[in-house]
């Protein structure tokens, strides 16, 4: 199937332009949803509030070349995650936090409304991630929600005492071998595991921060750690793969190809067995970081201003900046 290469210049100046990426949410091989914000210098920026700096929640069509641009701007949004949901309707969506935690929807159909989270509750999205075509919003207080219909959500807390927040616990990753098979991630050594019925903590042997987590068709759970570590089991055993040596903590991990892909601000790397390596590109290294997605046979990552799409066969150069 053929991928445009890239987004023309006048659309990324018509769209893009003065934005920066900071997240990606792939709804299926030919839509993919991402979260913009305005590209404000540091100097200015610190000075400002979070929801002082505008979004976008932005979709680009792959399948339709010359119109492959629709677009939401947000005022007011704060610290916004992206994600998508394939029930009851496809649609990408817009997280921020703050009191009630607002969510924006787009695609499939007419305008929708704003919905709220959790009202009467401070929300602080963390992810938002799609489990058998529902999507469920994590936060660092072991908060997890599941979007059961337009506008309402319900709160997925069976088994997981009233907790105030802290560093040491909360959640900052979520996903499932099914809904009936969950495993939720984050803060200092913080894994459960919910059966359908009810959480139940797995006792994780250590308590490094922990930051992504990815249930792979190989009947493993995978959790990334402090530096970049990788560790692998399920419910009560883990052993840690990969012991990393970075500063900061995975973005996502994800799985391509029959194996385990994680990405950070810094690489985007594959898990080969025995160490961390970047991906090739024919005999040269990919070179790509930020955030990823993986669904319908399609690898999306975007860094502040490029996107690149890999489809099993080529890497595809989706957006980049113009001069």
């Amino acid at each position: 199937r053929k991928i445009m290469e890239y987004i023309t210049n006048k659309h990324w100046a018509k769209y893009i332009k003065g934005y920066i990426f900071t997240g990606c949410a792939i709804r299926d091989k030919n839509i993919v949803y991402f979260c913009l914000r305005k590209d404000i210098p540091y100097e200015k920026a610190r000075n400002l509030w979070n929801s002082e700096i505008p979004s976008q929640l932005l979709c680009i069509y792959l399948d339709t070349p010359d119109d492959p641009i629709d677009y939401i701007r947000i005022e007011g949004f704060d610290n916004p995650k992206v994600g998508i949901c394939l029930k009851p309707k496809e649609q990408g969506m817009l997280a921020s936090r703050g009191d009630g935690g607002f969510v924006k929807c787009m695609g499939s159909g007419s305008k929708f409304p704003l919905e709220k989270v959790m009202p009467e509750k401070e929300a602080f999205p963390i992810n938002i991630k799609c489990i058998d075509g529902y999507a469920y919003y994590v936060g660092p207080g072991r908060d997890i929600y599941k979007r059961i219909d337009i506008g309402q959500w319900q709160q997925i807390q069976n088994g997981i005492p009233e907790s105030k927040f802290n560093t040491d616990m909360g959640f900052d990753d979520l996903d499932g071998f099914s809904e009936q098979d969950m495993y939720a991630v984050g803060g200092e050594g913080d894994v459960w595991h919910y059966n359908g019925e009810i959480w139940i903590p797995c006792g994780f042997p250590s308590n490094e921060q922990l930051s992504a987590v990815l249930c792979a068709p190989d009947g493993y759970v995978y959790i990334g750690g402090e530096g970049g570590s990788l560790w692998c089991g399920r419910e009560y055993q883990w052993e840690k793969l990969y012991h990393g040596s970075s500063t900061i903590l995975l973005n996502q991990l994800r799985w391509f190809e029959d194996k385990v892909w994680a990405c950070d601000d810094y690489r985007l790397q594959c898990w080969n067995g025995k160490e961390m390596v970047r991906p090739k590109d024919g005999d040269k290294n990919v070179i790509a970081s930020g955030h990823m997605d993986v669904r319908d046979g399609i690898l999306v990552v975007a860094d502040d201003y490029n996107v690149d799409l890999y489809d099993g066969t080529a890497w595809h150069k989706i957006v980049r900046p113009y001069k």
